[in-house]
């Protein structure tokens, strides 16, 4: 297979049937048009599955890092009151 085949039109990027070589080609070709909007949705649902996982790492890294944050707060408050207690009072 050469440079542009599965790459350029092929499978990744211009769909399944545009251009290309190889196995996914030479069988696209044989297909009918139902089989073939089949696999487009096929694939489609499994990017949309894949983007849903995605979109939930994220949700949770966002989660993570207003934790993060509130920590943060509440540190810098428990330093700021150490700093007022220490200033009037004797060790």
């Amino acid at each position: 297979m050469h440079e542009g085949g599965m790459h350029e039109g092929g499978m990744y990027k211009g769909g399944m049937h545009e251009g290309g070589e190889g196995p996914i080609y030479e069988i696209w070709e044989t297909l009918s048009e139902e089989q073939k909007r089949r696999i487009i949705a096929m694939k489609l649902e499994m990017k949309y599955k894949w983007m849903e996982m995605k979109v939930d790492e994220m949700q949770k890294m966002i989660m993570l890092k207003r934790k993060a944050m509130e920590n943060i707060k509440e540190i810098h408050e428990m330093i700021k009151q150490g700093k007022q207690g220490s200033q009037g009072g004797s060790w």
